[in-house]
């Protein structure tokens, strides 16, 4: 198991861009606390107060979204060196490896005297393939415009933006792909600020996405959870603990609070059948939902259909409520006799932005006491107020999602094409461009929630040998070891993509 890894995020807090780059050379860097993220760790918390302001335990923290006269890259995320020009010659370099690279490359530059690029930059650069300085040049332009954006230099910061679109595609490689929706974000955190209206080419692009989906983003989200390895891993890791807590009982209720198209439990009813029929009297999945209840029923008639195939008595019930608010225990309509799982597939996170609402949402939970609850997040910090923080964690969570991208579909392939685009560049625009309430996207580590769900007598339990047995096995037949791996982290499965967590996988009882 490898240790438990999290990116550092420190505040600078002074112009010396010398020594920032002095402190990102150290070979062990202590971590630094930021006073201005946001978590759940108390239940004063606003997470949803003016941009420049976070409430914690209390407190009003102060935060500016803009830090002049210092680099992006040089708060601190860089902890990790840039590969040395012997590592270079002979290898082809992952997404993430490219990013630090630049951003060594980046504060290199504007350390040196006359901004003339360092000698040990010059080394660390000697070994790039043509490709590859392309790439680590596109993602200079997308540091720099950042950094511009960060300092309000707009207009300064909108002319390098349209720098990186000459090189940028959203079917180029995973670095291209990566600097057009990042730089896409940054257009319209710079309209947000100015006031001006978008772009035309964001608004055809746009108009272009929404089409495309309405027309094949089902497909497209179906072949894509069937091909990437890191959907796929999460959700037997999933799967495997749910049926390890149920797999005596002879009556199981799940409960889905976001249920999409429910491919994890055609793996669980065919587990079931073939392991534990001879026992099994009935399946009920309720299927809680706010919005899209034609695309709930069929994914009930998809389960329905397949557990008439295996011979399981077999009932899917959809609650549809116009707010989380408006759920209670009795649309559930739970019996004694049932053993129950309440799975959470990255779904509380969204509730960030509305604590009001995951409060309450926590307390329907304990009410229904469930016998595992199983949850599955983005083991990621999007939270903090300040831009340049934000920016720097988005960029590399995402450049390893591009990345695994690369790594199992084509560049031309549509369902990539529509899962970036959809998915991955609103999720990228959100987190970078919005502020206050707009800005819902709000991942954070699962030690957060850890301290959270704390509150609510929630216990975390080990997963099972079986549950990380069966993932490894995955893991080696998709033949991805190389990129792709599992640790666990206290007693949860994080699950990372070149060393970057991606997902966490973690399982709670009540007291």
């Amino acid at each position: 198991m490898f240790p438990s890894k999290q990116l550092d995020i420190c505040k600078p807090e002074d112009d010396d861009r010398s020594s920032k780059l002095e402190e990102l050379r150290k070979d062990e860097q202590e971590p630094c606390l930021s006073g201005d993220s946001e978590d759940l760790q108390s239940v004063s918390i606003d997470v949803a107060s003016q941009p420049d302001q976070t409430i914690v335990k209390g407190t009003p923290v102060q935060s500016n979204n803009y830090e002049k006269g210092s680099p992006i890259v040089s708060v601190g995320i860089l902890k990790d060196s840039a590969p040395k020009s012997a590592e270079l010659k002979g290898q082809k370099l992952s997404t993430n490896a490219k990013i630090r690279l630049a951003g060594q490359w980046f504060i290199d530059t504007h350390s040196s005297e006359n901004d003339k690029i360092s000698e040990a930059s010059q080394l660390s650069l000697s070994g790039l393939s043509d490709d590859e300085a392309k790439d680590i040049k596109l993602l200079l332009t997308l540091l720099d415009s950042a950094e511009k954006t960060g300092q309000r230099q707009f207009d300064h910061a909108t002319k390098l933006i349209e720098s990186c679109n000459y090189t940028s595609s959203a079917e180029g490689n995973a670095i291209e792909r990566l600097v057009y929706y990042f730089s896409e974000a940054i257009r319209e955190k710079i309209n947000r600020e100015t006031g001006t209206a978008a772009h035309d080419r964001l608004d055809k692009f746009h108009m272009f996405d929404v089409q495309e989906a309405l027309m094949s983003v089902d497909a497209s989200i179906t072949s894509f959870h069937h091909r990437h390895p890191l959907s796929r891993i999460c959700q037997i890791s999933v799967v495997d603990t749910i049926i390890e807590n149920v797999k005596k009982a002879r009556k199981i209720h799940v409960i889905d609070l976001q249920i999409r198209n429910g491919m994890k439990y055609i793996a669980m009813l065919q587990a079931l059948a073939t392991q534990y029929n001879r026992h099994l009297e009935h399946v009920k999945i309720t299927a809680i939902g706010t919005t899209a209840e034609s695309k709930i029923k069929d994914t009930g008639r998809r389960l329905d259909d397949f557990a008439k195939s295996m011979n399981i008595p077999f009932t899917f019930k959809i609650v549809m409520v116009a707010d989380v608010l408006d759920l209670n225990i009795d649309l559930l309509e739970l019996n004694d006799d049932e053993e129950v799982a309440v799975y959470a597939p990255v779904f509380l996170s969204g509730l960030i932005v509305k604590p009001n609402d995951l409060e309450y949402l926590m307390g329907v939970i304990r009410k229904i006491n469930p016998c595992i609850t199983v949850i599955a997040e983005i083991e990621a910090n999007h939270t903090s107020p300040a831009f340049s923080h934000r920016f720097i964690e988005a960029l590399f969570f995402y450049g390893a999602l591009f990345d695994s991208m690369s790594y199992c579909l084509a560049n031309d392939d549509p369902s990539r094409r529509v899962s970036e685009s959809v998915f991955l560049g609103q999720t990228i625009r959100n987190i970078v461009a919005a502020d206050g309430d707009e800005r819902t996207i709000r991942h954070i580590s699962v030690d957060v929630w850890r301290t959270y769900f704390a509150r609510f007598g929630m216990v975390e339990i080990e997963l099972s040998t079986e549950s990380l047995s069966e993932a490894k096995l995955l893991i080696d037949s998709l033949d991805c070891e190389s990129c792709c791996s599992i640790r666990v982290h206290g007693r949860c499965l994080l699950i990372d993509w070149k060393d970057i967590p991606i997902f966490s996988v973690s399982a709670w009882k009540f007291v």
